[in-house]
């Protein structure tokens, strides 16, 4: 992912929250992606772990979106050397973990394991979903940076209304996507990108009052699903399937409102920077197919299943400790590139000139 700066230097505030962003994903992995959703049966006879688990949801469902409007809260600048980092960090880790899983005899030899390898298959969405972003955002930028900030605010406000009727209430369309496309990535860019740079007197708070509002939505998210209990099956699952995605207005605006409590703060701390550098690869580790079905998914259930309410308490450590093995696993990466880069920015730089 790029870096971020200002005045020069690495924000780390940001970086923290990257960081805690990465932090978030693996938490929404171990809960409803790996346990799945709580059933009403599951709420009457055992309400405390569902409530957790719902609760655990609503604080981290932030997560994807909060990695988007970092980029929108700077800005993407396309250059060839980040783009091929951060396609060499997905390769490295994807044909790496390949590799080692075939060396150990856990995996066999096939074209659809080679293919995963390059994007080739429907897992892995987001570095495809990004991907995309970053291709359209010098597009999305001259549109930022022209167009008069009444019809930005008008672009933003009729595109969040069409997904918020269309993709999140109905589920009518394919291309949204519930928030997995690189469509929903495009207005999480231009809604952030429209905040910082206009930073609109709704978004002026102080860090904490953000922070309340952050805790605030996520409460609510918590609370409504509950809310429908008493009615019925139908329309617990229903409100609990629509929550938690991406597309739904309140954990956009949950994702926003921790950004500005982290845009409020100033920090810089080399150890953030450090770790932030390589948060990307903690993504990269744990939701690799080698890794994320056939390891992450059963331990997770296993753990759920011996641990009970105790859960995600005593998960929390077991994700750290997974997040500093994933950042020293990804210094081998940054080593190799160090010394690649520069051949393969000239190689393909003279590429690009031939065209």
């Amino acid at each position: 992912m790029q870096n971020l700066t200002y005045r020069g230097g690495r924000s780390s505030n940001f970086e923290l929250l990257r960081i805690l962003a990465m932090f978030l994903v693996v938490l929404v992995h171990t809960d409803f992606f790996s346990l799945e959703a709580p059933t009403l049966a599951e709420l009457h006879t055992r309400p405390a772990d569902a409530v957790i688990r719902i609760l655990v949801e609503s604080i981290s469902i932030v997560c994807v979106n909060v990695f988007i409007m970092i980029s929108g809260w700077f800005g993407i600048r396309p250059k060839v050397r980040s783009l091929t980092g951060f396609l060499f960090q997905c390769l490295f880790f994807l044909t790496g973990i390949y590799a080692v899983m075939l060396a150990a005899g856990a995996a066999e030899l096939s074209l659809k394991g080679i293919a995963g390898c390059l994007f080739l298959t429907k897992w892995n969405w987001f570095p495809k979903a990004y991907l995309v972003l970053y291709m359209l955002s010098p597009v999305l930028n001259a549109f930022i940076e022209q167009a008069p900030r009444k019809q930005l605010r008008l672009v933003i406000l009729f595109y969040f209304l069409f997904q918020t009727v269309y993709d999140w209430c109905s589920g009518a369309t394919n291309y949204l996507a519930a928030g997995y496309s690189p469509l929903s990535f495009i207005g999480l860019y231009l809604l952030t990108r429209y905040v910082s740079v206009y930073r609109p007197r709704w978004a002026s708070g102080s860090a904490r009052t953000n922070f309340c509002v952050y805790l605030a939505l996520t409460l609510v998210l918590t609370a409504l699903p509950l809310l429908c209990a008493g009615a019925g099956e139908f329309l617990f699952n229903g409100v609990l399937g629509r929550m938690f995605i991406y597309s739904n207005p309140l954990v956009i605006a949950s994702a926003l409102f921790l950004l500005l409590t982290f845009s409020k703060l100033r920090l810089q701390s080399k150890a953030i920077n450090w770790l932030a550098a390589s948060s990307f690869a903690v993504f990269l580790m744990h939701s690799n197919p080698n890794v994320a079905e056939p390891y992450f998914v059963p331990l997770c259930r296993q753990l759920h299943a011996s641990w009970g309410t105790a859960y995600f308490a005593l998960i929390l450590p077991v994700i750290a400790g997974f997040f500093l093995v994933s950042v020293l696993v990804d210094q081998v990466r940054i080593r190799v590139w160090l010394r690649i880069e520069q051949p393969v920015e000239r190689l393909i730089k003279r590429c690009m000139e031939k065209l």
